[in-house]
């Protein structure tokens, strides 16, 4: 599940961050590769089931059952 409001990303129930720098996240979830791509994003919180993204956000995407 993501959750998204003005200053933060929520990614509920991820298995693993695959990539990531500045501009780009590429996330592991159960069904599907989850990619947010924006400027100066950064992990703000995670643990084993949410991370928290922050920074400017222009797009998110998935993918189902790809890699």
């Amino acid at each position: 599940m993501v959750v998204i409001n003005e200053q933060q990303i929520c990614v509920h129930d991820y298995q693993k961050v695959l990539m990531m720098d500045a501009h780009f996240f590429k996330i592991q979830m159960p069904h599907y590769i989850l990619n947010i791509r924006g400027q100066d994003i950064q992990i703000e919180y995670y643990d084993q089931k949410e991370i928290r993204l922050k920074g400017s956000v222009k797009v998110i995407e998935y993918d189902e059952d790809r890699l």
